[in-house]
């Protein structure tokens, strides 16, 4: 949330320490760069800051979380002891299973096909946007709307984080239930029945119930399954039980109690730890490749390449796109002085040349240090140097740095710059390759780098 806020603040980017950034990510190229590099710029950025969106989440999810869990486990203890007839001074024992396990298992069943069917937490997103603008100060707001907006892993993982807090509080509701049964059974006399105008059918459904709902514990727990016996002597008839003994109260309490366990506090728990898992798997794959972010790594970044304490790699692997007619020594300088790589094969590619192109597929998947696209300005076909690109990085793998050169020819067939209209197309088309091991150079001349 604090990156979001910062970095979305239209190419006014907070001072950070640049240079302690480039240290951290030496060594490291594409998707991992660009995660330690925009985690440092992060940290680097926070210090002295007051009321980040980061901190101001934080403390009021977890005051929220916190309210949501209280009020859920008192909601639990006010259901079970409401449903505690205090007449007969006994739980109707349907009337129970209904409410504290069959009502819990429709209304997440319900969810969940509502779920797949939609395939995005519409409510649960509305009702996020809601507690952000209240607790959100004035301006505040904007890194919501964003990434609303972009959707995407970072809006996934605010997704998650909130199904997170409702399933913590759908488990303390299912303990408040269990701590209401206890507290009935410890500090008062209660009994279980049942009651049907069709008493044979009822005691038969109530029994295959019973086994159904048992099965994860019966075969651990015998005694905690209520037998045909069971049910049949907790038959409430004539104002009274038909066989009131304890032990047969005993084993209704039993089961009632696994039952909630099982069927209510089990699944949330299971559904909590997935939506953890989600949450952290979303944030782990972010790969920080909206416009904003590539514009604030060309910031950071863009002199990375001109370090001289960064010796050229060699071997990188040139294909010329469209046959520009520029030569390998007039750009090698510049390759090495900006990109840092000292050009190897060379090959041009999309000019009907079909020896060429199987040539270069075949350097492509042999590339050791990268391969480098070069174009003119002017020339640039997005669908068809998308189509390429994309090409390339099948056969190049994913791992693979891929570096547009950008240059014009100049009528004597020397490379010169670009036109700052063909710079800001050419990264708008680079930035939609959504490729963290892509970026973009432009040519200059050496007295301008």
């Amino acid at each position: 949330m604090d990156f979001e806020a910062l970095s979305g603040s239209g190419g006014d980017f907070p001072d950070a320490d640049e240079a302690l950034v480039r240290d951290a990510v030496k060594g490291l190229d594409g998707a991992a760069a660009r995660k330690v590099g925009m985690k440092v710029w992060l940290d680097s950025v926070r210090r002295g800051k007051q009321e980040l969106p980061g901190e101001i989440w934080t403390s009021g999810r977890f005051l929220v979380g916190a309210a949501v869990c209280v009020l859920m486990f008192l909601a639990g203890i006010g259901v079970m002891t409401g449903l505690l007839d205090r007449e007969r001074m006994g739980f109707h024992v349907p009337m129970v299973l209904g409410v504290t396990v069959g009502l819990q298992l429709l209304v997440l069943v319900g969810a969940g096909v509502l779920w797949l069917l939609r395939g995005k937490m519409g409510l649960l997103q509305r009702f996020l946007g809601w507690m952000i603008s209240k607790i959100s100060p004035k301006g505040g707001f904007e890194w919501w709307r964003t990434l609303k907006l972009e959707g995407g892993r970072a809006w996934q993982a605010l997704g998650w984080n909130l199904v997170r807090m409702t399933q913590a509080g759908a488990m303390m509701f299912s303990v408040g239930l269990m701590v209401g049964l206890l507290g009935c059974i410890w500090f008062l006399e209660v009994g279980f029945f049942w009651e049907s105008t069709t008493p044979e059918w009822m005691a038969g459904r109530l029994s295959q119930v019973a086994a159904i709902l048992s099965f994860p514990w019966s075969w651990a727990f015998p005694g905690w399954l209520p037998t045909g016996e069971v049910v049949l002597g907790t038959w409430w008839t004539n104002g009274d039980f038909l066989d009131g003994r304890p032990e047969y109260m005993a084993v209704w309490y039993r089961f009632l109690f696994a039952a909630i366990f099982v069927w209510g506090l089990l699944p949330r728990a299971v559904l909590w730890t997935f939506a953890v898992w989600r949450e952290r798997r979303a944030l782990a794959s972010l790969d920080f490749q909206a416009k904003r972010h590539r514009e604030l790594w060309r910031e950071m970044m863009g002199t990375r390449r001109m370090d001289a304490s960064e010796p050229p790699v060699d071997g990188v692997l040139v294909l010329d796109v469209g046959g520009t007619g520029l030569r390998k020594e007039s750009l090698r300088g510049f390759l090495l002085r900006r990109l840092r790589v000292n050009p190897g094969e060379w090959h041009e590619v999309g000019v009907w040349d079909k020896k060429g192109e199987e040539d270069a597929v075949k350097s492509i998947r042999n590339a050791p240090a990268g391969v480098v696209m070069l174009a003119e300005g002017w020339a640039l076909s997005p669908p068809r140097m998308a189509a390429l690109h994309s090409q390339i990085r099948k056969l190049a793998g994913p791992d693979t740095a891929i570096h547009f050169l950008v240059a014009n020819s100049s009528n004597e067939g020397e490379p010169a710059a670009v036109t700052a209209e063909e710079q800001t197309i050419w990264r708008d088309f680079v930035d939609g390759l959504t490729d963290a091991s892509a970026e973009i150079f432009f040519y200059e001349k050496e007295g301008h780098e």
